[in-house]
């Protein structure tokens, strides 16, 4: 697809957005992006883009957390990702845009509600079946819609107590999640020389992003923060329903 001044401008803006939010709360990226980029992209174009992204930032996070991963949780939610990868990469591929738009609509609205959870979780260890349904789920959003996180982070949060352990074992799985995904998109014919091309024009807006969110640049509390992006993401995945 053509790429013009207005599209690079607005992505520019999605893409500040998101990523100043996942540095600053921890949230963000894909969630916030995927849903604001379909706007003025098609989703088989934005979902390897923002895939890009995600691999690039992932391993900028992995370096010092290798040694916090517990790589023994991960094996049956990794299995399952790498079938749901497939999957979603299927149905991304096969489905028309419209269809596909009404379905994202319906898992943000989901993934809306999600963010004003509290974290209440008690650890618990739960069978591996669960982590082989939570790896098989993400994967499938995130070949779908670029969204596989809240599945994957739901079952770690059962799993790992430590925050430096839990920080640690997510990176490492969106880390290979990511990187599988975009390597399977690449294998497919999804990731196409526009998109290359635009996530170059956009990288700018991610770094300016991740860097004032580091610096913890903002004027509300996360608690008021999280009650904004939830009317945003509310409101934008009733859009892509009724449309």
């Amino acid at each position: 697809m053509p790429i013009s001044l207005p599209t690079i401008l607005l992505g520019s803006l999605v893409i500040f957005f998101a990523f100043y939010t996942r540095a600053l709360f921890g949230f963000g990226g894909a969630l916030i992006s995927i849903p604001l980029l379909v706007f003025f992209l098609p989703l088989k174009f934005a979902v390897p883009l923002e895939a890009i992204f995600e691999v690039v930032l992932s391993f900028l996070l992995i370096k010092g957390e290798v040694k916090n991963i517990n790589f023994k949780i991960l094996i049956p939610i990794v299995i399952g990702s790498i079938v749901g990868t497939f999957l979603g990469t299927y149905v991304l591929k096969s489905f028309a845009n419209a269809l596909l738009l009404k379905a994202l609509g319906v898992v943000i609205i989901l993934f809306a509600f999600n963010l004003l959870q509290k974290s209440d979780t008690k650890s618990k260890i739960l069978p591996n079946p669960i982590g082989f349904l939570a790896g098989i789920t993400g994967g499938t959003l995130g070949g779908i819609f670029g969204t596989s996180g809240p599945p994957f982070v739901l079952y770690l949060a059962y799993q790992v107590k430590q925050k430096d352990i839990l920080r640690g074992t997510l990176i490492g799985l969106f880390t290979f999640d990511f990187t599988f995904r975009l390597g399977f998109f690449l294998i497919n014919g999804l990731v196409t020389y526009d998109i290359l091309l635009m996530a170059l024009y956009l990288t700018p807006a991610l770094v300016l992003g991740m860097l004032l969110g580091k610096r913890h640049f903002v004027v509300i509390s996360e608690e008021k923060y999280r009650i904004l992006v939830f009317i945003l993401l509310l409101i934008t995945g009733l859009l892509q329903v009724i449309k």
